[in-house]
C-alpha cells in the first residue's frame, strides 16, 4: 500500500477461526499477500461474515462503498468508446445529480491530466476488430475511472499483471504520484516486481502460510534477513530473494524450508518491530493525534450513511446507459449489417416457397398457415441466438459494473433494449414486409400492420429470452446449448404442428407459455377474418 498523509488509523479484522488485528499506518505496501486476504480484510461488503473497523467506524457495506474504490486485475471496458467518453460516462453514474455538469467535466479533465491520458482522450479503447489503446494506458484508465469521486482508499488487484517491466514501472509510478498528490491510501497486491518497481515501495508487508513474515521498511527487512543468515546477494532483486526464502521449490527440502519459514515468522513476531506493530494494530497505544484524526474521519464519512446506494438516479442511469449502448451500435455496425443481409435473404428465400398462395383455395390453406408460422419462427430464431453472442461479450463488464452498484440491472436492461430497438425494428420491418407480399397474403393495410407488429413483438420476446439465458449461463457455448431445451418445446406447442385442444392435461401449461402460439394466433386471425369464402 502506497500512502501519503491519509491513513487507516485502525483496521480491526476478525474471522471465524482466527483473529488478526492490524493498524495500517503511512507508507505501507501490501506485498506478496493473497488478493482474497486483502478482500477479507478490507472489503466486508463482499464477505458478510467479516467485521472490521476503519478509523473507528464499523466498516459496513454502505460505508466502505463511500470510502473505497476497487481496481480489479482484468480491465473490462466497452471498447467502442473513447477514453474521454468512458470517463464522462463513469462520472455521470458515480457523481449523479449531486455534482453539476461543469464539476463532472472538471473532474474528468483533472484525472486525465493526472494520469497522462490527455493525448489519447479521443482514441477508442479498442474492440475485437479495431485496435485501441495499449495495456498500460488501459490500466491508467481503470485507475482514472475509480478516482473520479476522490475516494480516500484505492485497492488494486495486481495492477502490473500482463505488463512488461517498463509499463509495470510506469503504473507503479502513477500510483505513487496519486498517493502523493491526491492524499490517497493505495493498497495493492503484486507478484515478483522488478528491482526498479520494488525500489518504489516505501515499506513492505509479507505474508506466508497465513502468518505475517514481515512488516516495515525495506532497510529493516534487509537487516532482519541478514540476522537470519539469509542476506540478499549482491546485485540481486530483493523481492526475488524474499520469495525464494519463503517458498518450497524442492520436495526434498520441504521440512528444512518449512522450519526456515517458521523461523522467519517467529523472528519478526518476537522482534521489537513486530511487537510494536501488534501493539499499534490492537489499539493499545493510540496517541491524541490519531484520536483527533479518527474523529475528523467520522464526521466526514459516518454522516453520509443515509446516502442512496447508487450515485445516479434511475432515469440518469437509463439515459447514460442508453447513450453508451447507442454509441456501441453506431460504431460497431458489423452486426447490424449482417442482420440486415440475413433478414433480406431469408425473407426472399422463404417468400419464394410461398409465392403461389394467391388466389386462395382449399389446397393453399396449409401453405398460408405455414407461411404465417414461418414468419413467427424465423423472427424468433434469427435474433434469439445471435443476441447471445453479442450480449456475452459485455457480460463481464455488466457483472462488474452492476456489482459495484454503478447502476441497476433493470436500468441496464431497459437502456440496452432502447438503444438496440431501432436496428432490430428495421430488420423486423424488412423481413415481414418482404415475406408478407411475396406470400400472397391478404392485401389489406390493417392485416399488414398487424403482421409487422406481431413480428416485432415476437422478435423482442426472443431477444429477451436470449438475454435471460446469457445471464443464467454466462458463456456463449453453454447458453446456446441449453436454450433449445426451452425454445423447441415452445415452438412445438405453438398450435401449428398440433391442435392445442387435443393436448393432454399435463401439457396444457406449455400451451399458455408458448410465445409462438400467441404470435401465430394473432397473425392467423388477422389473415383469415378477411377471407369470406374459400373456393373448393
Amino acid at each position: 500500500m502506497i500512502c501519503r498523509r491519509v491513513k487507516i488509523s485502525e483496521l480491526d479484522i476478525r474471522g471465524d477461526r482466527r483473529a488478526a488485528v492490524y493498524r495500517v499506518t503511512q507508507n505501507i505496501i501490501l506485498y506478496y499477500c493473497s488478493l482474497h486476504t486483502i478482500l477479507f480484510f478490507l472489503f466486508p461488503f463482499f464477505y458478510s461474515n467479516i467485521i472490521s473497523q476503519v478509523n473507528g467506524i464499523r466498516a459496513e457495506r454502505s460505508y466502505m462503498r463511500q470510502v473505497c474504490a476497487y481496481v480489479q486485475q482484468d480491465d473490462c471496458f466497452i471498447g467502442s468508446l473513447t477514453v474521454e467518453e468512458h470517463l464522462r460516462f463513469m462520472a455521470k453514474l458515480k457523481m449523479g445529480s449531486e455534482y453539476s455538469s461543469e464539476e463532472q467535466d472538471r473532474r474528468v479533465r483533472s484525472v486525465m491530466r493526472d494520469l497522462g491520458l490527455q493525448k489519447i482522450a479521443n482514441s477508442i479503447i479498442g474492440t475485437r476488430t479495431r485496435k485501441g489503446i495499449s495495456g498500460g494506458e488501459k490500466k491508467r484508465l481503470a485507475f482514472a475511472s475509480e478516482i473520479l469521486t476522490s475516494p480516500p482508499i484505492l485497492i488494486c488487484d495486481e495492477p502490473t499483471s500482463g505488463l512488461d517491466s517498463f509499463l509495470a514501472y510506469q503504473v507503479v509510478c502513477v500510483l505513487k504520484k496519486l498517493a502523493a498528490t491526491r492524499n490517497m491510501t493505495i493498497l495493492l497486491t503484486i507478484h515478483q516486481p522488478s528491482s526498479q518497481v520494488f525500489a518504489q515501495f516505501d515499506s513492505v508487508y509479507m505474508m506466508v502460510n497465513g502468518s505475517v513474515a514481515f512488516c516495515g521498511s525495506q532497510l529493516a527487512a534487509e537487516k532482519m534477513w541478514a540476522e537470519l543468515s539469509l542476506p540478499i546477494p549482491m546485485n540481486f532483486n530483493p523481492s526475488d530473494h524474499y520469495l525464494a526464502t519463503m517458498s518450497v521449490r524442492d520436495p526434498k527440502e520441504e521440512v528444512m524450508k518449512m522450519n526456515q519459514i517458521q523461523r522467519i515468522c517467529d523472528t519478526f513476531k518476537y522482534s521489537e518491530n513486530g511487537k510494536s506493530v501488534f501493539k499499534e494494530s490492537s489499539g493499545r497505544e493510540v496517541d491524541e493525534r490519531d484520536r483527533a484524526y479518527s474523529e475528523d474521519w467520522r464526521r466526514r464519512y459516518a454522516s453520509n450513511f443515509g446516502r442512496p446506494v447508487f450515485g445516479a438516479s434511475f432515469f440518469q442511469q437509463i439515459r447514460a446507459l442508453t447513450w453508451r449502448a447507442s454509441k456501441t451500435v453506431l460504431r460497431e455496425p458489423t452486426l447490424f449489417k449482417v442482420q440486415i443481409f440475413q433478414s433480406i435473404i431469408i425473407a426472399i428465400l422463404t417468400g419464394l416457397i410461398y409465392t403461389n398462395n394467391s388466389p386462395i383455395d382449399q389446397q393453399k390453406i396449409m401453405n398460408i398457415n405455414g407461411s404465417l408460422y414461418q414468419m413467427i419462427s424465423n423472427m424468433a430464431f434469427m435474433f434469439q441466438f445471435s443476441v447471445v453472442h453479442h450480449f456475452c461479450l459485455e457480460m463481464n463488464t455488466f457483472y462488474r459494473e452492476s456489482s459495484s452498484r454503478l447502476y441497476r440491472v433493470s436500468a441496464y436492461f431497459i437502456s440496452k433494449n432502447l438503444a438496440e430497438l431501432p436496428s432490430y425494428t428495421i430488420c423486423a420491418i424488412l423481413f415481414t414486409s418482404i415475406l408478407y407480399w411475396m406470400s400472397g397474403l391478404v392485401p389489406l393495410i390493417d392485416s399488414f400492420l398487424i403482421y409487422i407488429l406481431v413480428g416485432m413483438l415476437v422478435q423482442n420476446i426472443a431477444i429477451s429470452i436470449g438475454y435471460l439465458f446469457s445471464c443464467a449461463f454466462g458463456t456463449v457455448n453453454l447458453a446456446v446449448a441449453v436454450m433449445p431445451i426451452f425454445v423447441v418445446p415452445m415452438m412445438a406447442f405453438g398450435g401449428f404442428f398440433i391442435n392445442q385442444d387435443t393436448l393432454k392435461w399435463y401439457f396444457v401449461p406449455m400451451k399458455y407459455l408458448s410465445y409462438f402460439g400467441y404470435g401465430y394466433e394473432a397473425v392467423a386471425i388477422g389473415q383469415w377474418t378477411h377471407v369470406e369464402e374459400i373456393p373448393g
